[in-house]
């Protein structure tokens, strides 16, 4: 394996030929309209360069989960979530098959990332509702046990690279941070009210809060929350601006489960840092605070654009109907797209997503299949509510997250109705109701509340599906990357993210898994054991005979030292 990547690799010229065969085709489908095409040769050949190299394959992790939408369908042949997770699921295991030959397989390492999905298979088999929901629902964990094994890799082998990323990632999210500040001050989102696939990934469903390059101002807030932790504890150079740029994006995407992560984890960070307080710290911290909220509040008007008139809002806000009408993904789950609602209008395939008050289920969730899709016309976007640009303070929105009960009115309801199902006799209590069990759920009973037809709650629909041993797993793994890597960035945002999945659906939602990757990346680009040696090195190895004496190197001697 690796003598054929080296002689991929060595040869230069053939490279450069079959680049420029790509530049060219690249060019010809733009010349003749299809942008699509080209954007896929552009993508494709990216990554190809990307899976020459291990370590350009961490580059490319970050760089999908973060910055490609799951809100927009390029004409993905499947759900969005389920085609990127499944790029970079390629993507790491070559870059396994890579490394494999000088490092072997690591059974810790194999155990860990099998760990969820065993936990799904044996929910699956005691419930089993066919092969179609085991796969499905094994699918993201094996995908996401899979990437952290090799970010661990990598990262104990070149822990500068970590770093590297880390603090790109920093400054790359202060220009998402400018962006989300213009979509609040225009009152529109550039990009996803053009290509959004429902018209609730646009600004015609709450345009008075800021979604980044995510798509939705949940995802944004986990985003940002996760760039703040990681500026203010690897410390690089200006390490406040993007600290600042970041405070700004959490308030202005109006996500309160973000809001209280980052409390919790600045909490966690100040008890493993008490003792560095000083009383320059504290001034930088209100400086800062001052600062964050001068730009929160700053509405220029020459910034934003001129009130449209209710025709073209109603152009510009709904997309286009083959936008708006998704590519039927016979392994995406439809959670409510088929949840009756007695009395109330029953909410649209895109009605998965929240109300502004509620939480946010996985993208999955609202595409829906094609026995079950309901037409556009059933949840049409509204545009006369909607606030003109300037009209609306975002010190005022932001605060008004603290007085509206509806969110915790629907999670209330939520946490009755899973804990009905999780107690409905012994089996599902440890052993859950199976996988997708929560979309069935879902789609043929529902939650007529109105609200949002997910469960909004991480840990409790790992229960329901998966049962106490599932969730007994989960808050395990939790434990113990808390408790083994000891890297002051990778545990305040383990605090954080594990304090924000308590308030939405996280396992499909791409750009807020990979705050736990990078969490996980960081721990062990920091841990001392693991970047002194191998990870084989920790399993006991058996017994063999030595035919001959040991070398000085063997006994731990340096070479040139005797």
């Amino acid at each position: 394996m690796r003598e054929l990547t080296s002689k991929i690799a060595g040869s230069g010229r053939g490279l450069r030929i079959l680049g420029v065969g790509l530049a060219v085709l690249a060019a010809w489908f733009l010349v003749t309209g299809r942008w699509e095409w080209a954007l896929a040769i552009g993508v494709g050949a990216l990554l190809g360069w990307a899976m020459m190299e291990p370590t350009r394959i961490v580059w490319a992790v970050f760089v999908v989960a973060f910055a490609v939408p799951v809100t927009i369908d390029f004409g993905y042949p499947t759900n969005p979530s389920y085609t990127l997770l499944l790029v970079l699921f390629i993507l790491v295991c070559w870059g396994r098959l890579l490394r494999a030959e000088r490092d072997g397989w690591q059974r810790p390492m194999v155990v860990g990332a099998l760990l969820l999905p065993a936990c799904a298979v044996l929910a699956g088999i005691v419930h089993w509702h066919g092969a179609k929901p085991v796969v499905v629902g094994v699918a993201p964990l094996l995908c996401f046990g899979v990437l952290g094994w090799h970010l661990i890799e990598e990262a104990r082998r070149d822990p500068w690279t970590i770093s590297r990323v880390a603090e790109a990632l920093t400054w790359f999210s202060v220009a998402v941070a400018v962006f989300a500040k213009y979509q609040t001050l225009s009152r529109t989102w550039p990009i996803f009210d053009q290509l959004a696939y429902d018209w609730t990934y646009t600004s015609a469903f709450d345009n008075t809060r800021a979604v980044g390059l995510s798509g939705h101002p949940i995802i944004y807030g986990t985003f940002a929350m996760a760039m703040a932790l990681v500026a203010l504890t690897l410390r690089g150079r200006f390490w406040y601006v993007p600290f600042t740029a970041n405070l700004v994006g959490l308030v202005l995407s109006g996500t309160r489960s973000a809001w209280v992560g980052m409390i919790l984890a600045l909490a966690t960070w100040l008890f493993l840092r008490w003792r560095k307080v000083s009383w320059r710290g504290l001034g930088s911290a209100v400086a800062v605070a001052a600062i964050a909220y001068a730009v929160v509040a700053v509405s220029p008007s020459f910034l934003a654009p001129a009130t449209p008139t209710p025709a073209t809002s109603e152009a510009a806000a709904a997309p286009t109907p083959a936008a708006a009408d998704p590519a039927p993904a016979a392994s995406a789950p439809s959670s409510g797209a088929a949840a009756p609602a007695a009395g109330a209008a029953a909410p649209s395939p895109a009605a998965s997503v929240p109300s502004p008050a509620a939480s946010v289920p996985s993208p999955a969730a609202s595409v829906p299949s094609p026995a079950v899709s309901v037409p556009s016309s059933a949840a049409p976007a509204p545009t006369s509510a909607a606030p003109a640009p300037g009209t609306v303070d975002a010190v005022d929105v932001a605060g008004s997250r603290f007085s509206d009960p509806a969110s915790a009115d629907a999670r209330f309801t939520r946490i009755s109705v899973v804990w009905d199902g999780i107690t409905r006799d012994w089996s599902t209590v440890v052993f859950g109701n199976g996988p997708e069990a929560n979309v069935r759920y879902l789609e043929h009973v529902g939650i007529g509340d109105g609200q949002a037809q997910v469960f909004d709650n991480t840990y409790l629909t790992f229960w329901y599906n998966y049962g106490l041993i599932g969730l007994a797993c989960l808050l395990s793994l939790l434990v113990v990357l808390f408790r083994y890597l000891r890297s002051v960035a990778a545990r305040v945002l383990l605090v954080g993210f594990a304090a924000q999945v308590f308030f939405f659906d996280v396992w499909l939602w791409l750009g807020a898994m990979a705050v736990l990757l990078l969490a996980v990346a960081l721990g062990a680009a920091d841990h001392p054991s693991l970047s002194a040696r191998p990870l084989g090195a920790l399993v006991p190895r058996p017994w063999r005979p030595r035919t001959s004496e040991p070398t000085p190197e063997e006994n731990g001697v340096p070479s040139g030292v005797r």
